[in-house]
């Protein structure tokens, strides 16, 4: 679901603007350390929960215009080998077909980042600071998969904005499980649990508006195995957008920085 050994450093070279974008849940991604032998788990295919994962790709698909808000505890290696918590706070907003903006907060480097069918532009509002790069001619699931720099391990939502959220969420899947019903803040769930190599994923999806709403991933390799957790919250599907939602505001004086791509498509 997720992907490599986490950043180490959050600014230089390569621009975290972008990390607020990256992650997958559908692909395990190995861990540059030496990987330590593992008990696979055991494969079942529950045609149900891969129903109810088809039923919410189609709704995030089917949608002309997105908005959502994420909360995450992301794990990052401390010089000392444990894996620390950082909380961010992101709200994203897509038009179809070219439109995306995503705002990062929290732990994180507070960050902005726009695509707007001509450029990517990722911008530190507070450092005053920026990267950007030519994307004309692209399409979104392009940018989503090769453009953005920074580390895929910090946004484990990617996979559901691209054009086709099913295909990429079951990617390698070597089982699927429904495991019931349970309530987040207030919604009643229906409870999935996904394995994909070197990696547990769950998944809790409303039962009416077939919306994500948590997700909990588990790596299961290397001598330690860290675990994420986000939160889906402020679901607006085909609402209007409005067109400043997407314009790009350079600060004053920002400095611009290499954009240095590391994106989904060199992490499989």
């Amino acid at each position: 679901m997720m992907g490599r050994n986490m950043m180490a450093h959050l600014v230089g070279g390569t621009f975290l603007a972008a990390t607020v974008l990256l992650g997958g849940l559908g692909t395990a991604l190995a861990d540059d350390k030496a990987e330590q032998p593992v008990t696979p788990a055991k494969e079942i295919t529950d045609q149900r929960a891969l129903k109810l994962l088809k039923d919410m790709s189609d709704t995030l698909a089917a949608a002309r215009t997105l908005a959502f808000k994420a909360r995450s505890l992301l794990p990052l290696e401390a010089p000392s080998g444990q894996y620390v918590s950082l909380f961010a706070a992101t709200r994203v907003r897509l038009q179809r077909p070219d439109r995306l903006f995503v705002e990062s907060r929290g732990d994180l480097v507070p960050t902005d980042l726009y695509y707007n069918g001509k450029t990517v532009t990722a911008i530190g509002p507070a450092k005053k600071f920026y990267a950007q790069h030519d994307a004309s001619g692209s399409t979104l699931d392009s940018v989503l998969a090769q453009e953005q720099p920074g580390a895929d391990t910090l946004a484990p939502f990617v996979d559901l904005l691209v054009s086709d959220p099913y295909a990429r969420l079951t990617k390698d899947l070597s089982s699927a499980l429904l495991v019931g019903q349970s309530t987040i803040d207030g919604v009643n769930t229906d409870h999935l649990a996904f394995t994909a190599p070197g990696v547990d994923w769950e998944l809790w999806i409303g039962t009416r508006d077939r919306l994500p709403r948590l997700v909990i991933a588990s790596y299961r390799s290397g001598e330690r195995q860290p675990t994420f957790t986000v939160e889906f919250s402020d679901w607006k599907l085909n609402a209007p957008m409005p067109t400043q939602s997407f314009e790009v505001a350079i600060p004053k004086d920002a400095v611009k920085l290499e954009f240095k791509p590391i994106g989904l498509a060199q992490s499989k």
